[in-house]
Order: C-alpha cells, then structure tokens, then sequence
C-alpha cells in the first residue's frame, strides 16, 4: 500500500471513529502517525468491530484517568451512535467495579458533562428554530 493510500484509509477511518475529520496539520508528526498507524492500521484491523474496539479503548482511559481523552472517545462514541447513554452508564457502573470507584468517578463527571453540552446545544438550536420561524 502506498503511502496515500495509508493515509486516505486512516484519515477514512479516523472520520468514521471520531465522528469528524482529523485536524488539517501539515507536518506534525504526531498526528501523522496516528493517521497512518493508530486509525489505518489498528483500528482497522478485523477480529473487532469498532464498537468493540471503542468500548475497550473506553474501558482503558477510564482506568487510567486520562478525562480529556476520554471526554474525547465518549463524546464521538455518542456522537456516531455506537453507544446509547444507557451503555455508557453500564460502562462507567462495570468499570467501577472491576478498575475503580475513583476512575469510575471521574468518567462519570464527564459523561454529566457531555450531557450537559449536549442539552446546551439542543436548546440553542431550538431557540434559533423558534426565532427563524418567527
């Protein structure tokens, strides 16, 4: 495969895991990467489904406290509808009792904070539905 080609695949995939297109940054190794290895190469591979791949790669950041990334994960998880609010709380609720009510804690914080964001958003967007339809 050439190395256009490993980019398109990972740039496709990293769209269809995060729910937006990947940063437009030039240059920046680290994101070139991540393109070309993390999204076109791992998650990618066959054995699981994204879905499958998201709930584990969830299930590790909680446990390791990383909130922005995870805030990250989850946000694009709900997002592309690959998990229900309802999974995500019986995600945070199983991890909390295999990795911790402390990390559980944490991604509970922001999953509440997502939601928020989320009804945010919803009620803008219903308030300039309501003034435009005026």
């Amino acid at each position: 495969m050439s190395e256009d080609e490993q980019r398109a695949r990972g740039v496709k995939a990293f769209e269809q895991v995060m729910g937006f297109k990947p940063p437009a940054l030039a240059g920046d190794v680290f994101l070139d990467v991540t393109l070309d290895h993390l999204f076109a190469d791992l998650w990618t591979r066959p054995g699981f489904s994204i879905r499958d791949r998201r709930i584990v790669t969830l299930t590790v950041l909680i446990c390791l406290g990383h909130e922005a990334t995870l805030k990250l994960h989850l946000g694009a998880a709900l997002r592309t509808g690959q998990l229900t609010d309802a999974e995500v709380d019986e995600l945070v609720l199983h991890v909390a009792h295999y990795g911790g009510w402390p990390v559980a804690a944490v991604a509970s914080g922001v999953v509440r904070q997502l939601r928020a964001e989320r009804q945010a958003g919803s009620a803008k967007t219903e308030a300039a539905a309501k003034t435009e339809a005026k």
